[in-house]
C-alpha cells in the first residue's frame, strides 16, 4: 500500500500533536540529534502548540495504511523577520516574506522511498512567498538532501548544540531538484 499524503484541515492539528510527537521523538533520538533537549518531546508540542497558530500555517502528513509515519509543517515569515538565535541572511532574503518549514520528520523505515520528497514538495505547493527557509543540523544526512534539492546555507544558528544552518529555497523557481 502507498503511503498516503493529507493536509489536514487547519482545526484538525492541534488535535494531532500527540500523535505528531508520538513520530517527532523517535527520529530526534538519533544521530546527530542525540534527544538533546531542544528536541525533547515537552520543548516540541510547547512550540508546535503556537506555531499551529501563526499565519499561514500548513501541516502535510504521511500516512501507510493509516498510521502516521510522518510529517512536515511550516508557516510564514513576516517581511523583515528571520529566526531567533541565527546570524542575518542577505538582504534579498531578510525583505520578503518567507515560508518557514519548521518540521520534516520520517520515521526510518520509509526514508529513501521519496516520500521525504513528497512532504516537502506537498507542503511547499502553491506557496505564495517569495523563499522557504529551514533549519538543517549540520552532520545529519538531512543536511546533505537539501542541499541536493536546490537549497543553499544563508546564516548559522550557534545558540544550542547540536548546531544549525538557516538554509533557504527560491521558490520562484518551483522546480525542485530529483530524489528523496
Amino acid at each position: 500500500m502507498p503511503v498516503e499524503l493529507e493536509v489536514p484541515h487547519g482545526g484538525e492539528a492541534p488535535q494531532m500533536l500527540d500523535e505528531l510527537a508520538g513520530v517527532y521523538v523517535p527520529v530526534y533520538a538519533e544521530p546527530p540529534y542525540n534527544s538533546a533537549p531542544k528536541f525533547s518531546r515537552r520543548r516540541f508540542e510547547d512550540r508546535t502548540r503556537s506555531q499551529m497558530r501563526a499565519p499561514g500555517f500548513r501541516l502535510v502528513t504521511a500516512r501507510d495504511g493509516g498510521r502516521l509515519v510522518g510529517f512536515a509543517f511550516g508557516f510564514t515569515m513576516p517581511a523583515g523577520s528571520w529566526w531567533g538565535n541565527a546570524s542575518a541572511p542577505p538582504g534579498e532574503v531578510l525583505q520578503e516574506r518567507k515560508f518557514a518549514v519548521i518540521e520534516l520528520i520520517l520515521d526510518r523505515e520509509h526514508r529513501g522511498r521519496g516520500t521525504g520528497g513528497a512532504l516537502l514538495d506537498k507542503l511547499l505547493e502553491g506557496r505564495a512567498e517569495r523563499w522557504a527557509t529551514l533549519a538543517a543540523v549540520i552532520g545529519a544526512d538531512a543536511y546533505a538532501w537539501y542541499l541536493r534539492r536546490g537549497w543553499r546555507k544563508v546564516a548559522e544558528f550557534r545558540a544550542e548544540p547540536p548546531y544549525s544552518d538557516a538554509l533557504v529555497l527560491d521558490l520562484s523557481n518551483k522546480h525542485p531538484a530529483a530524489g528523496d
